[in-house]
């Protein structure tokens, strides 16, 4: 990693643009014209950019697409604003440095300029492509959107419990691909209910979700129809989470993202009393604690892609840089990156750019080890940012193992204390900014250690989806008869899954 040159980028500061043109007939407005290209290659880029004048209000800028305030476009901007002082922050991604200032325009002032910007990384050179688990919103806006965010892939949700715009017309090919190597799946579905939230992705034709009852089907009525398709759970905490697990439904869990920010628990939620204990006004609160379910998962010896998404949609949420980056051997292809993901060679990030590798391995890799013999892993990271990092952490077994401060980190020229095994286990890394306002994060999936062929299982985290299993069946809202049976029926074997797991375990 070259820190030098990375956070000489990070704060690029564009201090006055003066837009002085002479007054002409544009009369109470004025009229500028803004052009991105890349600094290396001179073509033009997408960006964002959010303008506010003097009483920090957004500026609507007609004909570019406009979501929470932030104007996103390809390659120029045509804005006409009436005369004042205004500040912008514009934004190509996260490989590229902000760009953040002010200027003035007078009434009928007239001009242009043209911004180059000068990546800090390439990330797509080093084979990590990032994707998004859920948008949803126009076709053409997520397009517009891939590129202003720099998005390789995303999985369009244009399915759901409401409405299924496929009915009664030829399917073709799902995939909508655009821009260079770009990809949008266009037949994404989601399926949200009593028992929590799914994506999913990868699917040749909708699923018949449509007009069901809040707690019946299960989801996993449809199982047998889901061929090679992916799906994710929204969050860490949504209700059927262990049920999903038992029966094998999931291939990944979103565990980062705006939804989890705003997850609503009501009463009867399983999980209610770990949200009662989140302190009040703690924006992170809820963050953290899907990352602690994440975490006993792993626990449990489950082996599961962590993944994230920004649910932009039409709207009016905003567009945040959630993303799950995969890494890609080879030459790109949308199969590739998938594939990837269901291996768990990932990290997930909302702000920084971690990138992990041990013995020359990406996360998801196993490590064969003898019960006993101490075995030192040792961790190659690369780290970029635009943000400034807090700490960094090694996650072990569910625990701190190591945290660092990023000035200790240079310090040791980026080099880490090795983790130590003697026995099966798991373990990952994290980064932490110091943004405000919500939980700021990239970690690696899990690497993993197997001690004569066995995962490491842990009683207590078994026991805690047991535990969940029986409060969520407690207050399952159907009436007796043939459909309540066999959902309860259903979390009976997700009950015994579970203590089955316990019974196994080799670790407290």
């Amino acid at each position: 990693m070259h820190l030098s040159h990375i956070f000489a980028a990070v704060r690029v500061i564009l201090l006055l643009i003066l837009l002085a043109a002479p007054a002409t007939v544009l009369g109470a407005y004025a009229e500028y014209e803004l052009r991105v290209v890349d600094a290396q290659t001179q073509l033009p880029c997408s960006a964002k950019i959010r303008i506010t004048n003097s009483r920090n209000a957004p500026q609507r800028i007609d004909g570019a697409l406009m979501i929470d305030g932030t104007a996103y476009f390809t390659g120029s901007l045509k804005m006409k604003l009436r005369p004042g002082q205004y500040q912008f922050r514009l934004d190509a991604g996260p490989e590229y440095p902000f760009m953040e200032g002010n200027f003035i325009l007078n009434s009928g002032d007239a001009d242009s300029r043209t911004i180059e910007l000068k990546r800090f990384i390439d990330m797509k050179n080093e084979g990590w492509y990032p994707g998004n688990m859920a948008l949803s919103g126009r076709t053409n806006d997520l397009e517009t959107i891939m590129l202003a965010d720099d998005l390789v892939l995303g999985n369009h949700i244009t399915w759901n419990n409401q409405i299924n715009p496929w009915a009664g017309k030829p399917i073709t090919s799902p995939l909508n691909e655009f821009g260079a190597f770009r990809s949008l799946w266009e037949m994404g579905g989601e399926d949200a209910r009593a028992g929590g939230k799914l994506w999913f992705a990868r699917m040749k034709e909708p699923l018949p979700v449509q007009r069901l009852q809040p707690e019946y089907p299960a989801a996993t009525f449809f199982q047998g129809d889901l061929g090679s398709a992916h799906v994710s759970a929204a969050s860490p905490l949504e209700p059927d989470l262990p049920l999903w697990i038992a029966h094998d439904l999931l291939n990944s869990v979103c565990i980062l993202g705006p939804e989890i920010e705003a997850y609503q628990f009501g009463a009867k939620h399983p999980l209610a009393d770990q949200a009662a204990e989140i302190r009040k006004g703690d924006v992170t609160g809820k963050a953290r604690l899907a990352l602690d379910v994440y975490y006993k998962l792993l626990e449990t010896g489950i082996r599961i892609t962590p993944a994230a998404a920004n649910g932009t949609n039409e709207e009016g949420k905003s567009s945040r840089l959630d993303r799950v980056y995969a890494k890609v051997d080879g030459n790109f292809s949308p199969d590739a990156w998938w594939d990837a993901v269901d291996a768990g060679n990932v990290f997930v990030t909302n702000g920084p750019l971690l990138r992990a590798t041990v013995e020359g391995y990406p996360p998801g890799h196993v490590f064969p080890i003898n019960i006993g013999e101490k075995h030192e892993f040792q961790i190659a990271l690369s780290l970029a940012t635009r943000q400034t990092i807090a700490y960094l952490e090694v996650i072990k077994n569910g625990e701190k193992d190591l945290e660092i401060s990023l000035d200790e980190y240079k310090d040791r020229r980026g080099v880490l204390p090795p983790v130590t095994f003697t026995d099966s286990g798991w373990f990952l890394v994290r980064v932490v900014t110091q943004e405000a306002g919500y939980f700021q994060y990239a970690t690696t999936a899990p690497f993993y250690v197997e001690a004569n062929g066995q995962p490491r299982i842990s009683k207590s985290a078994a026991e805690f989806f047991r535990d969940w299993v029986f409060r969520r069946a407690m207050n399952i809202d159907l009436p007796d008869g043939d459909q309540r049976n066999e959902i309860i029926d259903l979390q009976r074997d997700a009950r015994d899954f579970w203590q089955k797991r316990a019974k196994m375990a080799n670790a407290p």
